[in-house]
């Protein structure tokens, strides 16, 4: 797997759970035990992204879920702008933001019931 030999090989520590390192990954091509893509995760996380893309799923979605889940997914759409937002230090924009949270929030609680 060419995508992972890229990594920098500057990790010293090994997977707690299985010993294996970042460089031994990256010959590899594998991890060695599901707790290694926790504790690299900051290194193998976009290489990750970038063979498989989105973790999200994109396809058709049942009329009778469709505006629950359309709902849902632009709720998490806002909080990712709000997320940025926040990080640029945006703060109108955070506010216009967190109102239109609210407001779906507050339709979507009262839609549920």
């Amino acid at each position: 797997m060419y995508f992972i030999r890229t990594i920098p090989q500057t990790e010293p520590k090994p997977c707690p759970t299985c010993g294996i390192t970042l460089a031994e990954i990256s010959q590899a091509g594998r991890a060695g035990c599901p707790d290694c893509y926790t504790y690299f995760s900051e290194r193998l996380t976009p290489y990750i992204r970038r063979v498989h893309g989105p973790a999200a799923h994109t396809g058709r979605i049942p009329r009778s879920a469709g505006a629950h889940i359309a709902k849902k997914r632009r709720l998490a759409e806002l909080r990712e702008q709000l997320n940025a937002a926040i990080e640029r230090q945006e703060f109108e924009q955070c506010a216009k933001l967190r109102d239109e949270i609210a407001a779906l929030g507050t339709n979507a609680e009262t839609e549920d019931v």
